[in-house]
């Protein structure tokens, strides 16, 4: 699939960022372990004041099937939806999606002592894609998004249990940064609308 995007569309420079961000982020997963322990949302070292945990806790992750299953993820959204996006538009997009996700783990779910995953911005950068594409038809992104909601909607029932390829994973399944990561793209489209709106009006 990833080929055949390749193939469609070109190497816009937000796509060579998001290959540089997959680079790292392989690299980060390469190197040993003290690396994920200084770099991870650790709730403790955040409230001694290791801000920076807030957003680079996206970058790390818990082994090697999680790394390779969310930058394939990330890999994909990008090429097929957010390849035509600005270099400026599309970074701003990454740091606000992990930003949020981020402050949501902190400050809503203490249970999380760790928080590690690109995942939760993923649902973000899919969000706002789908909503801007201009690559697919619409009822093709409409459809997508009433899955994603679905998808998040199913995740936050009680009864919702992890599927095989999520039980790869060496801790259960953050799906409470999946919903955060999906409302960050839905606010990061409505502050986009008012600033658009109000530089037209002026």
């Amino acid at each position: 699939m990833l080929i055949i995007l390749m193939r469609h569309i070109p190497l816009t420079a937000s796509l060579w960022f998001c290959i540089a961000l997959t680079t790292l982020m392989l690299g980060l997963s390469a190197l040993p372990s003290n690396a994920f322990d200084a770099l991870s949302l650790q709730r403790a070292e955040v409230i001694k004041g290791e801000v920076w945990r807030l957003f680079t806790g996206n970058l790390v992750h818990f082994g090697w099937p999680h790394t390779l299953m969310n930058l394939a993820a990330f890999l994909l959204c990008t090429f097929a939806l957010l390849a035509q996006q600005s270099l400026l538009k599309f970074s701003l997009l990454f740091f606000w999606c992990c930003m949020a996700v981020g402050l949501g783990v902190f400050y809503l779910n203490p249970e999380y002592t760790t928080y590690a995953g690109l995942s939760g911005a993923i649902h973000g950068f899919i969000v706002a894609g789908l909503a801007q594409s201009r690559l697919h038809p619409l009822w093709l992104r409409s459809g997508a998004l009433i899955l994603v909601a679905g998808k998040i909607w199913q995740e936050q029932s009680p009864n919702y249990t992890a599927t095989d390829l999520q039980a790869l994973l060496p801790v259960p399944v953050a799906t409470d940064a999946h919903l955060y990561g999906a409302l960050a793209g839905v606010a990061f489209l409505l502050i986009e609308y008012s600033f658009n709106k109000a530089r037209r009006n002026h």
